[in-house]
This record gives structure tokens, C-alpha cells and sequence, in this order.
């Protein structure tokens, strides 16, 4: 009985421990198995982050390369355009930016900080959507309204940069003085009658001097001629000239403003120059074209032009550098009021075979800004050859067609011999009646 007990006792404790050790091993592969399983999802965790860096990585490159060919090739043509327009303005108003050519750098940068700081903007050298609009509107509002008292002559005695402040200061509610046209009262005095006679003034005490001759003012001319355009409403039209030589008034002021506006825009690209600099190459150009416009009262254009026409060729230098110059110096003599500068700067252009520029000359000799005033047969060819070349497609100075419309009619308005329509013409009676 013992030894079956014991049998018994070991069997029973054999099959108690066989499921264990089963158990143990099962628990064994499980870990095995568990830790394959966790390998491999670990490895798949392990390339899925390798594939999306590898895919984070490539849509950095493709980004980097839109940027490159954005920098290279163009933000969109809109986007470009508009900066050309702002770069446009900037110069305009004086602050050089260089070449307009739609890429915002440096030098944009450093003018967009300088008008920044002027209008009071915070500076940073980016325009926001306000900053931008008030710039551009104003540039827009200048060409369209600085021929305009008093506006005008706001341009003349403080500049583009001046004009741009009286915007600012409009925007803000500060009014701009307006200039008021000058009334003149006639006074209706009494008749004499026989029993009165009128009491000679005591004229002993008046000063009696001898003046000079002043040479004429184109500045003070134009703030005049703008005055008056104001109070009759606007410019005279194509189709409404009632008075040829005021129409021919207005058409030299906005030629003039056209002329300004032109030689700051090519001013702003000349490196390495100041602005007395600039002033004093000019005033060379004076001298040096003064020999080649004498006797420009009596001889014709051509005769004229033949002449600086060879002078400019012999020179030396490019023409489209001469032209350049002139456009330039024409703006800074009307900018200066030195009428010789301007009347020279218009000379040397027609020479240089810009023939619209004629407008200039004969302005001057009609007026006598630089020249003897009253040349009216002179002056006539001058604008004739002005004429036919804007109406061949040369056009300078804003010689749109309402403006060729109304220099055209203008000039058949105006006598073509000026001082001698008063003469008396008598028929002769034939000898040997």
C-alpha cells in the first residue's frame, strides 16, 4: 500500500508539473513572440518617421526651389508691376531707389524707410496696405494736379518732397491755403467839369530810380497762368480756344510741370552725384550751347538745328547720353527758374533729333524766357515742327492728343507776324497816274 501511495503521490505530482513546465514555455514563446512583434512595430515606427522626414526633407527642397524661382523669375507680374509703381513713386517724390525695375532691395528699402520716416509711419522698410495706397494715389494725384495753384507753387519753393507733406497734411485735416485770384476794382471817376480842375499831385517826394531790365520769370509766369486757368473752370480744350495766346500759356505750364516731373524720375538713377553736382553740369550745358543758338531769334530751326547737330556729333559722347542730360537739365532749369538753362536744354534735345522738344523753344521765344520776347514768326516754325513731329508718333512732354489738339488750333490763332498786326497797310497808287 505504501509503495502504490507513493506511485500514486509521484504521478499525481508528475502531472501537477508537466502542465507547469508546459505553462513556463508557452509563457516563453509568448515573450519571444511579444518581442518580435514589438521589433517589428518598433522597426515600422522607425521607417514611418524615416519616410516622412524623407518626405518633410523633399517639400523643403521643392519650397526652397519655388523661392529660388520666385527670386529669379518673378513674383507675378502683378506683384511686380506694383512694385515697379511704388519704386516710381519714390523716386518721384525724391527718394532715390535707383532703377525701377520691380525688385525690392536695398536701395528701395532704404527710400521706403526715408518716406517712411518723413509721413511720420513707423519705420521698417515695408509698406503696409495703407502706407502703399497713400503713396501711389499720391504720386498719381502730383501728376494730375501740381500744374494746379496752389499746388504749383507749392511744387516750385518746396519741391516733390514738399507736395507730398501737403497730401499728408490734407489727409490728416490741416487745410492747404488756397491762393485767391487777384480782384482788380475799377474806380469810376467823376467827369472834370469847367469849373473844376484837377489839383496836380505834389510828385517831388516819389523816389525816381533807373532800373535794369529783369529777366522774365517762368515761375512767376506759370503761377499766373495757373491762377487764372483755376478761375475759368480749367484747362482751355481742343475745340474751345477763345483766346489762342492763353491757351498757348497753359500748354508751356504743363509742358513745364511735364518737364520737372521727367527730370526727377532720371535724376534719381545718376550714381554718385549730388544735387549741386547735377546743377553744375548743367550750367556747363549752357555754356557750351550758347555759341550754337546765336541769332535764334531771326534763323530757322533747321539752320539752328544743323548747327547743334554738329556740335553734339563732334563731341564726343553717345547721344542717348546727351538726350538724357538735356531732359535732365531742361527740369532743373525750370526747378532753378534759369530760363537760359531750360531754353539750352531744349535746344540741345531738338538738335538731338527730339523734335517734340521744338514745343519748348518756341514757348521761350514767344514768351521770352531766355530769349528776345515777341519773335512770333520764329516761334510759329518752332511749334510747327513741334507738331509734325508728335503727330508722326514722336511725342515728349505729355503731347497727348488733347494737347496737340489745342497747340494746334492755338497756333493758327495767334498773328503770325506779333507787333505788327497794328501797322497801317495803305494800297499803293501805280506811278504815272
Amino acid at each position: 500500500m505504501f509503495t502504490k501511495s507513493v506511485c500514486a503521490t509521484l504521478v499525481a505530482t508528475s502531472l501537477v508539473l508537466v502542465p507547469a513546465k508546459e505553462a513556463r514555455a508557452d509563457e516563453a514563446a509568448a515573450l519571444i513572440g511579444g518581442a518580435i512583434l514589438g521589433g517589428i512595430i518598433i522597426n515600422e515606427v522607425n521607417k514611418n518617421k524615416a519616410r516622412q522626414r524623407q518626405q518633410q526633407q523633399q517639400q523643403q527642397q521643392q519650397q526652397t526651389r519655388a523661392r529660388t524661382s520666385t527670386r529669379s523669375s518673378g513674383i507675378s507680374a502683378a506683384q511686380r508691376e506694383q512694385n515697379r509703381n511704388v519704386q516710381s513713386a519714390l523716386n518721384y517724390f525724391g527718394y532715390n531707389v535707383g532703377s525701377v525695375d520691380g525688385s525690392i532691395g536695398r536701395k528701395t528699402r532704404a527710400g521706403i524707410s526715408n518716406y517712411q520716416s518723413d509721413m511720420g509711419y513707423a519705420i521698417d522698410g515695408r509698406l503696409d496696405d495703407t502706407e502703399r495706397s497713400f503713396l501711389l494715389n499720391s504720386h498719381q494725384r502730383s501728376l494730375a494736379s501740381a500744374h494746379v495753384a496752389p499746388y504749383n507753387q507749392i511744387l516750385a519753393s518746396q519741391g516733390q518732397q514738399g507736395l507730398l507733406r501737403t497730401y499728408r497734411n490734407e489727409q490728416l485735416g490741416i487745410p492747404t491755403p488756397q491762393v485767391q485770384q487777384p480782384q482788380v476794382q475799377q474806380a469810376t471817376a467823376p467827369a472834370p467839369t469847367q469849373d473844376t480842375v484837377p489839383a496836380r499831385a505834389n510828385t517831388g517826394a516819389l523816389p525816381d530810380f533807373t532800373f535794369g531790365a529783369q529777366a522774365r520769370s517762368a515761375n512767376e509766369h506759370c503761377n499766373e497762368i495757373n491762377v487764372l486757368t483755376a478761375a475759368n473752370g480749367g484747362l482751355s480744350s481742343g475745340g474751345n480756344v477763345s483766346d489762342a495766346e492763353f491757351a498757348l500759356n497753359e500748354q508751356f505750364c504743363l509742358a513745364r510741370t511735364q518737364a520737372m516731373a521727367e527730370s526727377s524720375r532720371i535724376e534719381a538713377t545718376i550714381p554718385n552725384m549730388s544735387g549741386p553736382q547735377i546743377e553744375a553740369q548743367c550750367k556747363g550745358l549752357t555754356q557750351a550751347m550758347t555759341p550754337h543758338m546765336a541769332g535764334i531769334d531771326s534763323k530757322s530751326p533747321s539752320q539752328v538745328i544743323a548747327d547743334g547737330s554738329s556740335f553734339l556729333r563732334n563731341s564726343g559722347r553717345p547721344m542717348d547720353q546727351l538726350v538724357s542730360g538735356g531732359k535732365v537739365c531742361l527740369g532743373i532749369g525750370y526747378r532753378t527758374d534759369d530760363a537760359e538753362m531750360a531754353m539750352a536744354s531744349g535746344v540741345l534735345l531738338a538738335s538731338a533729333g527730339q523734335l517734340g522738344y521744338g514745343e519748348i523753344v518756341s514757348h521761350h521765344l514767344r514768351e521770352g524766357f531766355g530769349a528776345a520776347k515777341g519773335q512770333g514768326n520764329v516761334a510759329g516754325d518752332w511749334m510747327r515742327l513741334a507738331l509734325n513731329a508728335a503727330q508722326s508718333g514722336a511725342t515728349v512732354l505729355g503731347q497727348t492728343p488733347d494737347r496737340i489738339a489745342v497747340l494746334s488750333a492755338a497756333l493758327t490763332g495767334v498773328p503770325a507776324q506779333t507787333g505788327t498786326a497794328a501797322l497801317p497797310v495803305f494800297p499803293t497808287v501805280p506811278s504815272g497816274d
